[in-house]
């Protein structure tokens, strides 16, 4: 299907990754994939490089390479497809960020911002957020002296120092470190503290022109989704900037819990999202079939 004769109503994705990271598959088998879904527009976002070794962060040496392929495939599909540029950036204060010069130096469309290290432990190894349930434990325990609300205001206080300092076209899965509460219970969600947290850190984000991608990634297999649906209505009353991502790292999952999603959108009075369009973010209408284009 050629995007001259694409059908008004579309999905995009401005979240998703490759084998140049953890993610699945090279990104011309997500183009491909996204074509058979019937996208008008699909970002490839491999985790960017850090100045340190992680399981899922895309080697340095390789930036090249990925710039060169996507703005391959950017003319290769151009009648089918829009393919964007785009990288999930670590924020990590004066190491790594949405303007650190090799971000801003690789020419992208637009930057996913996201945290996913608070601080690090004694012998300096970075502390994430998003390890398994016991790595989680043994930060809050000697990062924070086992105090979680700490160590959450942190990892909200260093979002909100992002949107201050580098501010990124997308807010990336804000609410994430709730995600160990699946497996046991860390803090009261509905607490105000935390909803406090939430809600100053969205509010920043529409300050500062920040879109804030709703992340559907756990949606299909846990039924959740960040930000937490409990804010839905509260984005909605606040107008808040907003995208649906399905943060995808196998080709399968591209449009993951769009479907269902976009039914509790409508429902929560979000009646728009945010889409790239002619080199730009801007608010659209949508259905449960896509974006109306």
């Amino acid at each position: 299907m050629s995007r001259q004769n694409s059908q008004p109503t579309a999905w995009a994705n401005y979240h998703g990754h490759s084998h140049f990271c953890d993610g699945q598959g090279s990104p011309e088998t997500y183009v491909k994939k996204a074509i058979e879904l019937g996208m008008k527009s699909l970002g490839i976002s491999s985790h960017a490089p850090v100045p340190f070794a992680t399981d899922w962060n895309m080697e340095a040496a390789r930036l090249p390479e990925y710039i060169q392929i996507l703005s391959l495939l950017k003319q290769k599909y151009a009648s089918q497809i829009e393919v964007l540029s785009s990288m999930e950036v670590d924020y990590i204060p004066n190491m790594a960020g949405p303007s650190h010069h090799r971000i801003v130096s690789a020419g992208l469309d637009y930057v996913v911002g996201s945290v996913h290290f608070v601080e690090a432990f004694a012998d300096g190894t970075p502390f994430s957020i998003d390890d398994s349930t016991e790595d989680f434990c043994r930060g809050i325990d000697e990062i924070f002296g086992g105090d979680i609300q700490k160590a959450v205001e942190r990892y909200f206080e260093l979002q909100r120092k992002m949107l201050e300092d580098e501010s990124p076209q997308i807010l990336g899965h804000m609410d994430k470190i709730r995600l160990h509460n699946r497996n046991r219970f860390f803090f009261d969600e509905k607490a105000p503290w935390y909803v406090q947290q939430v809600h100053d850190t969205m509010n920043l984000a529409k300050e500062k022109g920040t879109v804030v991608e709703i992340n559907t990634k756990y949606y299909d297999r846990a039924g959740i989704s960040f930000p937490s649906q409990d804010h839905y209505g509260w984005m909605a009353r606040n107008n808040i900037p907003v995208t649906l991502s399905s943060d995808a790292h196998h080709p399968a999952r591209l449009l993951s819990g769009f479907t269902e999603m976009s039914g509790l959108l409508k429902r929560s009075r979000i009646k728009k999202l945010w889409q790239f369009d002619n080199g730009k973010f801007s608010a659209r209408k949508f259905d449960e079939n896509g974006i109306i284009w």
